[in-house]
């Protein structure tokens, strides 16, 4: 007998797991095998149910499509279809109630393609009881919950993610245009205090040079000191947009040869060397290394300018090294004066940062050369540190990636 109807039967007792009767939509074109379905679940103790049965595929679809019911069990036959294309229409359709899929006898390959075509699960007419119902209901709806939960926490998590790199970019630009200003400002103030500090430079020589038989020592003494503020002015204002540089130019990467760039700093330094009878030793290495060329000779030289300034008058040895690491290219500058006086090494690469200087020589400068390395090793995905010899002297460090 073929049923083109629904027909509502209701169980004893409401579930705990359940506010209401539970709705259960049977497809099945067997009155039959509907009979002994429901049989079979009035047996489950403390389950209350509605179950709605439809016998025809077109119905089946119609019904489906409300998704007014918790659990569908559906068979593998109804005459001329067959329940995977009901499968394989609630997959498209995006249909969000489980499906247990009932086959009349145990086939594996029927079996896979209802689990791939999103069946909950699946069950043999024949092996059919009341328990085994209620766990396959059961499972069934947690899978489902669970899904839907998943689902939810996917869809807020997207939603989160999407806010959230709004805000970021949001962010990256106000902070790019926050940064601009503040380059826009340096450079403004670099630049507006530069003519100032040479012309007074230039006023105070000429002061002293031509009024030289009018002023007495106090008044030649202010002279050279006004001079030598303007001097430290104007050096101020070069290592400020050497710093800039360093930190806002872009970066071009290059295969250069560290042989090649030792000889242009032992070069550049030798005059210094000679009269102040420094020894120089650097290695024999061929290593070619990625990096920003013109960067790099920078850092090397303010490394050198670093020995130089902070040496003291015992300086006698600056000595360039490299070794290679798994991810890194190290290269450090070691020299044997009068050492680091700070507790925490990592404050000499600080901004404006002047070590305490022993002995006679007054070092020079604004405290900005390590900060320049430091932003170099940074822009080459490397890093600084320093470390204080066993008895006097110092070792600076940079590290560059080789992954450039």
């Amino acid at each position: 007998m073929e049923f083109d109807f629904i027909q509502n039967l209701d169980g004893p007792d409401l579930s705990k797991q359940h506010q209401g009767p539970l709705k259960i939509l049977l497809i099945e074109d067997d009155d039959d095998d509907f009979i002994l379905f429901r049989d079979f679940l009035q047996s489950i103790k403390g389950f209350d149910f509605q179950i709605d049965w439809i016998s025809r595929f077109d119905d089946a679809l119609a019904v489906l499509k409300n998704q007014i019911h918790d659990v569908c069990f559906l068979d593998y036959r109804l005459g001329h279809h067959i329940g995977l294309e009901i499968l394989k229409t609630a997959k498209t359709e995006g249909w969000q109630i489980p499906i247990i899929f009932l086959t009349g006898k145990g086939e594996y390959s029927i079996d896979l393609l209802a689990m791939q075509e999103g069946a909950a699960d699946y069950l043999v007419k024949d092996q059919l009881s009341p328990s085994l119902l209620e766990r396959s209901i059961r499972y069934a709806m947690e899978r489902s919950k669970a899904k839907m939960d998943l689902e939810a926490a996917y869809r807020e998590m997207e939603q989160k993610v999407i806010e959230r790199t709004a805000e970021l970019a949001d962010a990256n630009n106000r902070l790019k245009k926050s940064s601009e200003k503040i380059q826009r400002f340096a450079y403004s103030v670099a630049h507006d205090l530069k003519s100032p500090a040479i012309a007074m430079y230039g006023l105070t020589k000429r002061l002293s040079d031509e009024y030289a038989n009018q002023l007495d020592e106090k008044g030649k003494r202010y002279c050279d000191l006004v001079r030598g503020a303007a001097e430290q002015v104007a050096i101020l204002v070069k290592n400020i947009n050497l710093y800039m540089t360093a930190k806002e130019n872009p970066i071009s990467f290059e295969d250069v040869t560290l042989k090649e760039i030792f000889q242009i700093i032992r070069e550049e330094f030798s005059l210094q060397l000679e009269l102040r009878d420094i020894s120089w030793r650097e290695p024999e290495v061929g290593q070619v290394v990625r990096a920003d060329k013109l960067a790099l000779i920078r850092a090397l030289r303010n490394l050198v300018d670093n020995a130089l300034k902070y040496g003291g008058d015992g300086l006698s040895r600056i000595s360039i090294h490299y070794h290679s690491q798994p991810d890194q290219h190290v290269i450090a500058v070691q020299d044997d004066g009068d050492g680091l006086r700070e507790d925490d090494p990592q404050k000499i690469f600080g901004l404006f940062f002047r070590e305490k200087q022993a002995g006679s020589m007054k070092p020079e400068g604004m405290g900005l050369g390590l900060a320049i390395v430091k932003e170099i090793a940074e822009r080459h995905h490397g890093d600084v540190w320093a470390e204080s010899g066993k008895k006097k002297g110092a070792t600076i460090f940079m590290s560059i990636s080789k992954n450039l």
